[in-house]
């Protein structure tokens, strides 16, 4: 007999949860669901993943998800390779001058864990986690069709193969085609009307010969720096012992090229969107070395409204559900929360998946949207108010980056555990409202 919403699987059984993509949102989801006793198969269409992209935030909000996992080994071992030493997060004018200094979190033992490292070895520790508690990895083909029946969820892979379970966690990225086939919705993506040059690359002893690059070559000390300026602004890492350096510029954009994170840059092009910073920003665009550096044009997606399937057996989660620009310093974070909250209500759910989903969208929506639409207001903020926020006392805190204490104080698992079962309750209930009445609210403002 076909379950419909409010019946459950027997609760001998465990759920079987098919992953599609194995970013951050996709990998985590897929570690937390094994952790709760479900069986897990994760889909990635690319057989290697560890190389791709520069550096990754990690606010505490989502550290401690990382944080629980084997007695905090996990952390350990991704902290050993990521910014820890930084003092602050040094915000400065374009031309160097400082104003405020944020707190930085990076201690293991403080409950306030932050990551910030290559993605790609953060990535790589992560997916030798995943695969050491269980999870099934299927790679090298990527899914062609999300396919639903009454009672079951899957996919259907390059070359036809099909794979079905008793739901589908759809964590296929920006470009998610989860959206067009589950959601049925075009492709909403715009041009945020911005681009950012990335790179990452080690010192060379030609570099630590410079003055201008010694801020971020210590061997004792991080550097996490931000440069604000008109239209553009400039963030540089420099960790490891001074041996790796990764700097991101955000900058206004008229080109019109596809969306990718490997398109190759053009360092003269660069230095011109930052002709009137300091010398310190210059000398280290002109230090990179010129097959490091990336010109990734950043495109603007809508949160969306609905994360399910009509059926209610499918649901989007991370970028394929709310892709967040760069600024709000949560992209990551809210990925990994929407892979523990589903976690913990798939676990919950005695088995009705479709209640399970419903409840993790009430529990993320507006949270989610609060900080999505925090990236677009901060990176304004920054290009367009910091001279007049400076002639006001605590202008340079009002416009820093995302640690407000309601967003990155968040004990995610628990707020989980403490919602559920009212809102299943309001689901089991037939409650109606919008997802704005339905959903929990988001737990505070930027304001």
């Amino acid at each position: 007999m076909a379950r419909h919403s409010g019946e459950r699987k027997a609760a001998s059984q465990p759920l079987k949860i098919i992953i599609v993509g194995a970013g951050f949102a996709g990998i985590c989801a897929a570690v937390e669901c094994r952790l709760r006793g479900m069986e897990v198969i994760l889909i990635e269409k690319f057989t290697n993943s560890n190389q791709y992209g520069d550096i990754i935030d990690f606010m505490p909000n989502a550290g401690r998800t990382i944080a629980s996992w084997d007695n905090g080994r996990v952390a350990k071992d991704i902290l050993k390779r990521c910014v820890t030493k930084a003092e602050c997060f040094k915000m400065c004018t374009a031309d160097g001058v400082p104003f405020f200094d944020e707190p930085w979190f990076a201690d293991p033992s403080h409950d306030g864990y932050m990551f910030a490292g290559h993605r790609g070895e953060m990535w790589q520790i992560i997916l030798d986690y995943a695969v050491s508690v269980g999870v099934i990895f299927r790679v090298g083909r990527g899914v062609e069709q999300y396919l639903e029946e009454e009672d079951k969820a899957g996919v259907r892979l390059a070359g036809g193969e099909e794979i079905w379970g008793d739901c589908v966690l759809a964590a296929d990225g920006p470009k998610s085609i989860a959206r067009q086939q589950v959601l049925h919705l075009p492709d909403h993506s715009a041009s945020s009307g911005y681009a950012i040059y990335r790179a990452y690359f080690h010192a060379t002893p030609e570099m630590a010969a410079n003055p201008l690059l010694a801020e971020f070559l210590r061997p004792d000390v991080d550097t996490v720096k931000v440069w604000l300026g008109k239209d553009a602004h400039m963030i540089g890492y420099g960790w490891n012992g001074g041996k790796d350096i990764v700097w991101v510029m955000t900058h206004k954009d008229t080109h019109d090229i596809k969306e990718s994170w490997s398109f190759p840059g053009d360092k003269k092009e660069a230095l011109s969107y930052i002709s009137d910073f300091s010398d310190q920003c210059k000398a280290i665009c002109e230090a990179t070395p010129e097959q490091q550096l990336t010109d990734y044009k950043l495109i603007w997606r809508d949160h969306l409204d609905c994360w399910r399937s009509d059926n209610g057996l499918t649901m989007l989660i991370g970028d394929a559900a709310h892709c967040h620009l760069p600024t709000s310093a949560q992209g990551g974070s809210q990925a990994i929360e929407d892979a523990q909250v589903a976690a913990i209500c798939l676990q919950r759910c005695g088995g009705d998946v479709r209640l399970a989903l419903k409840v993790t969208e009430r529990i993320r929506y507006s949270r989610s949207k609060a900080t999505h639409e925090w990236g677009r207001t901060l990176r304004d903020a920054w290009h367009n108010n910091v001279d007049a926020a400076l002639q006001v006392e605590n202008g340079g805190e009002d416009i820093s980056n995302v640690r407000r204490p309601w967003v990155t104080d968040l004990d995610v698992a628990a707020h989980a555990e403490e919602h559920f079962e009212h809102l299943a309750e309001d689901v089991r209930n037939g409650r109606q409202g919008t997802i704005e009445e339905l959903a929990l609210p988001a737990g505070g403002n930027f304001l």
